[in-house]
Protein backbone atom coordinates (compact mmCIF):
# COMPACT_ATOMS: atom_id res chain seq x y z
CA UNK A 1 0.00 0.00 0.00
CA UNK A 2 2.52 2.46 0.82
CA UNK A 3 4.74 1.17 -2.06
CA UNK A 4 2.17 1.60 -4.40
CA UNK A 5 1.08 5.06 -2.72
CA UNK A 6 4.81 5.94 -2.93
CA UNK A 7 5.06 5.02 -6.94
CA UNK A 8 2.42 7.07 -7.83
CA UNK A 9 3.84 9.86 -6.15
CA UNK A 10 6.67 9.95 -7.85
CA UNK A 11 5.69 9.12 -11.57
CA UNK A 12 2.80 12.12 -11.41
CA UNK A 13 5.85 14.11 -9.81
CA UNK A 14 8.33 13.03 -12.89
CA UNK A 15 5.57 13.69 -15.11
CA UNK A 16 4.90 17.17 -13.56
CA UNK A 17 8.79 18.03 -14.15
CA UNK A 18 9.29 16.51 -17.84
CA UNK A 19 6.29 19.05 -18.92
CA UNK A 20 7.51 21.80 -17.25
CA UNK A 21 11.23 20.92 -18.82
CA UNK A 22 9.56 20.38 -22.04
CA UNK A 23 8.00 23.98 -22.00
CA UNK A 24 10.71 25.61 -20.58
CA UNK A 25 13.38 24.25 -23.54
CA UNK A 26 10.32 25.27 -25.84
CA UNK A 27 10.48 28.60 -24.38
CA UNK A 28 13.83 29.65 -24.79
CA UNK A 29 14.42 28.13 -28.26
CA UNK A 30 11.32 29.85 -30.02
CA UNK A 31 12.25 32.89 -28.49
CA UNK A 32 15.71 32.19 -29.51
CA UNK A 33 14.95 30.92 -33.38
CA UNK A 34 11.66 32.73 -34.43
CA UNK A 35 11.49 35.85 -36.37
CA UNK A 36 10.00 39.30 -34.63
CA UNK A 37 5.99 38.69 -35.50
CA UNK A 38 6.24 35.15 -34.66
CA UNK A 39 7.58 35.94 -31.54
CA UNK A 40 4.69 38.41 -31.08
CA UNK A 41 1.82 35.59 -31.37
CA UNK A 42 2.28 33.90 -29.05
CA UNK A 43 3.56 35.59 -25.60
CA UNK A 44 4.21 38.95 -26.13
CA UNK A 45 1.70 41.65 -26.43
CA UNK A 46 2.17 44.90 -28.17
CA UNK A 47 2.63 47.73 -25.77
CA UNK A 48 2.64 51.59 -26.43
CA UNK A 49 3.82 54.24 -24.20
CA UNK A 50 1.79 57.78 -24.43
CA UNK A 51 3.51 60.63 -23.37
CA UNK A 52 1.08 63.23 -22.06
CA UNK A 53 2.39 66.44 -21.38
CA UNK A 54 0.12 68.62 -19.10
CA UNK A 55 0.87 72.49 -18.64
CA UNK A 56 2.65 73.22 -15.60
CA UNK A 57 3.86 69.69 -15.11
CA UNK A 58 7.73 69.55 -15.14
CA UNK A 59 9.36 66.21 -15.64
Amino acid sequence: MIGRLFAITFIAGMAGLAVGMADSAFRHYYYKIAEGEDRKSLFVHDVEAVKHNEEGVDE
